[in-house]
């Protein structure tokens, strides 16, 4: 597993007292660094660049790359969007340098220098083409995407799995009509919590039709909900479309632990769905994974999920205890998502 973090990244940075904290996510890489040279590991993380515009362009409008630039420039404080996410001094260099580290963790893998990457400071899934969303400045989950299926990339298939706590609208959007692309979010029901999106019935289009597939959950959703959804809906899906490459956003924002949502899950519930995935990766003949960090306002539970979540991607899935009891409602909604795309899935257990 490689490690991708670069203590620059902490120049992305809204102040104190924004939610959104960069130093969270730093503190979390510096203690798998930590426990990976007590374990004789002593790699040290790349260096990381900034992305060039060039880069950026492969999602973001010229316009919008502009704008960042300008808002930039300019001394103090500002918006990049309605109210969530503010602009300072050298944002746009601070938030290429994100981008840089999560295309950093895909070149590492397409490469085959490692099979598993992990870059805690990326996944900023809101971002959309033409502008900024819910702290999310530029986009570096689907400029990766983006990346990876280029003309003359290396991958032809790509599944995309967000566990954050608010739906990744800015990816799902962003490649809706790409067949290509195969998106698997579970998240807080929109109808209860930022960007509001992400209903059962939003499938894709076009080429994409039936491959966004969106798992929203009620506040207080818990483990019987996460668990057994990634285990009845993502597994077999990502059994049927085969990817390439397997990008996993592992946001902490629902953690039962965290200010911002309500779903309540544990440490457990978290190693048990990125399990499942490095599992699934596995049995397709080793599928390389890309996983970014997230959402996740509470300090320490930030630091225990990242740090757990290296451990897996080092070592594989931790042994499986006891299966947590279903929700009773995980049927109702597997099978809403049934109807929505005309398939069935495996019965619960």
């Amino acid at each position: 597993m490689e490690l991708v973090w670069d203590d620059r990244m902490g120049a992305y940075d809204f102040g104190r007292d924004h939610p959104f904290q960069i130093r969270y996510r730093a503190e979390a890489a510096h203690a798998i660094e930590a426990e990976r040279r007590a374990a004789g590991r002593e790699d040290a993380s790349a260096p990381v660049a900034p992305a060039e515009d060039v880069v950026l362009a492969r999602f973001h409008t010229d316009e919008y790359r502009a704008f960042v630039r300008a808002m930039a420039a300019k001394p103090g404080r500002g918006l990049l969007d309605g109210g969530d996410t503010p602009s300072f001094p050298g944002c746009d260099v601070a938030a290429a340098r994100i981008v840089g580290g999560t295309v950093l963790a895909l070149e590492t893998v397409a490469s085959g220098a490692r099979r598993r990457a992990f870059a805690p400071g990326g996944g900023l899934h809101h971002a959309h083409p033409d502008r900024a969303s819910g702290f999310c400045i530029f986009n570096d989950a689907a400029i990766a995407i983006a990346t990876a299926l280029r003309p003359g990339g290396p991958y032809r298939k790509v599944a995309y799995v967000d566990m954050d706590a608010h739906h990744g609208d800015g990816v799902m959007y962003g490649f809706y009509g790409d067949g290509r692309v195969l998106d698997i979010d579970v998240h807080q029901d929109g109808r209860t919590l930022f960007p509001g999106t992400g209903a059962v019935g939003e499938t894709g289009s076009g080429d994409g039709a039936g491959l966004k597939v969106n798992l929203p959950l009620p506040p207080g959703a818990g483990d019987g909900s996460i668990g057994p959804l990634i285990r009845r809906v993502a597994v077999p899906l990502l059994r049927e479309f085969r990817p390439e490459l397997l990008v996993v956003q592992h946001g902490v924002d629902g953690h039962a632990a965290d200010p911002l949502a309500a779903l309540e899950y544990s440490d457990g519930a978290y190693a048990d769905v990125l399990g499942q995935l490095v599992g699934v990766a596995e049995e397709l003949g080793g599928v390389p994974m890309l996983v970014t960090g997230g959402g996740g306002y509470d300090r320490d539970a930030v630091a225990r999920v990242f740090t757990s979540a290296a451990r897996i991607l080092e070592h594989g899935p931790p042994h499986v205890g006891a299966v947590v009891a279903e929700e009773p409602w995980v049927e109702t909604t597997t099978r809403s998502l049934e109807r929505e795309l005309g398939r069935t899935f495996p019965p619960g257990e």
